[in-house]
């Protein structure tokens, strides 16, 4: 974003140098060190990381090209392992020239101070050989301006500025139109690992794990564009009691050994009805088909959604809006206890969902499920 004054200059905690901008405690890289972050996130965890032949060249977009550091480790890294990079940084507002003359280039190493004047010295939108048959690009355009190329890049490295500073650099649109311009198999790294980001980029079709993060962070992101060849159908159940005012959740034990909050419900089977499906799923789950008032298609999972155990999978939705006739044949209580089906690792128990916390779902599609329940919480009448 434009700033009147120029960036500051100030050292960090590895001895590298980094621009801080104006008027704001908002830095281009970690204060715990610049330099050390910078080869963690983009290069170790980053370029160095891709699966591609030796003799593959490697496509990668920097949005946030900002001092060049990240470029120059790239390309110095492409220089020692006889590798091709074309690399293309994406800078609406550089830095003034006039900055670099009186910048500290001696707490750089030298071939890293060597590398960044080289770059910064290559016009706009030109296209500079580097090394051997290495090729840098730099354009002064945002993200939003360069989404047209599908399948092209091989890694992302994503150094924008803060969500604070830059919310509208991290949303899910722009991550889901990000993943169309790279190939199956190609990732994003950041040093960001906000809860919201990842969601986003989760909900925007990233394979995403969270990695140890650079000193001074505890974790990073790095997100994978898996290829996906198939669908996976689900449907799940939204039981409000006879009164409406609870809803069935269940706490299940998943096959990694991990819990899950979550509502009842599962896969459909070959030659099942989504509807037969749902029955034969709260038998297993509930242990009764529970008498309803009435049912309702209420929710599908509009966005793409990939699966958190098969990435190749994409999850389709479909939640059915339930209300009990009377809560006198039931057992569950609002504390949580075993079911009383075949399904051993599973727990039931009433909750309040006026008042349900959606980030305790495990599932993306049942947090927008839970926000749209509440959302349209005037509007449900069974």
């Amino acid at each position: 974003m434009p700033h009147s004054k120029h960036p500051s200059i100030r050292l960090t905690g590895d001895g590298s140098p980094t621009l801080q901008l104006p008027d704001c405690e908002v830095t281009y890289h970690s204060l715990h060190g610049a330099l050390t972050e910078a080869r963690h996130v983009f290069i170790e965890q980053g370029i160095a990381s891709l699966d591609l032949p030796l003799n593959a060249s490697i496509q990668v977009l920097e949005v946030g090209f900002g001092s060049g550091l990240n470029a120059a480790l790239a390309m110095l890294w492409a220089k020692e392992h006889n590798r091709t990079v074309h690399y293309r940084g994406l800078e609406p507002y550089p830095v003034p020239s006039s900055l670099w003359d009186d910048f500290p280039w001696e707490h750089w190493p030298s071939e890293v101070a060597t590398c960044m004047k080289r770059l910064q010295g290559i016009a706009v939108n030109t296209t500079a050989s580097i090394f051997d048959e290495s090729t840098f690009r730099w354009d002064q355009i945002s993200i939003e301006e360069d989404l047209k190329t599908e399948g092209m890049y091989d890694v992302v490295f994503y150094d924008a500025f803060a969500p604070s500073h830059q919310p509208e650099l991290w949303n899910h649109d722009l991550f889901r139109s990000l993943r169309e311009s790279v190939r199956p198999g190609g990732i994003l790294v950041t040093y960001c690992a906000k809860g919201g980001v990842r969601r986003n980029l989760m909900a925007a079709g990233w394979h995403v794990s969270s990695l140890p993060g650079p000193p001074g962070k505890k974790e990073m992101l790095r997100a994978v564009n898996h290829l996906v060849d198939r669908f996976n159908v689900r449907v799940y159940g939204l039981i409000l009691d006879a009164a409406g005012d609870r809803v069935l959740v269940c706490n299940e034990r998943l096959k990694d050994g991990s819990y899950a909050q979550k509502f009842p419900g599962g896969g459909v089977e070959f030659g099942e009805g989504v509807l037969e499906a749902w029955w034969r799923e709260s038998q297993e789950e509930l242990g009764c088909q529970p008498s309803m008032k009435s049912a309702q298609l209420f929710h599908t999972a509009d966005p793409f959604v990939r699966s958190a155990f098969r990435k190749e999978e994409q999850v389709i939705a479909l939640y059915y809006l339930f209300q009990m006739q009377s809560n006198q044949d039931t057992t569950w209580t609002e504390e949580p206890a075993s079911s009383p089906g075949g399904e051993s690792e599973v727990k039931v128990s009433w909750k309040c969902w006026r008042t349900l916390d959606y980030r305790t779902f495990r599932f993306l599609t049942d947090q927008t499920a839970v926000q749209k329940l509440q959302l349209r919480a005037g509007e449900l009448s069974l």
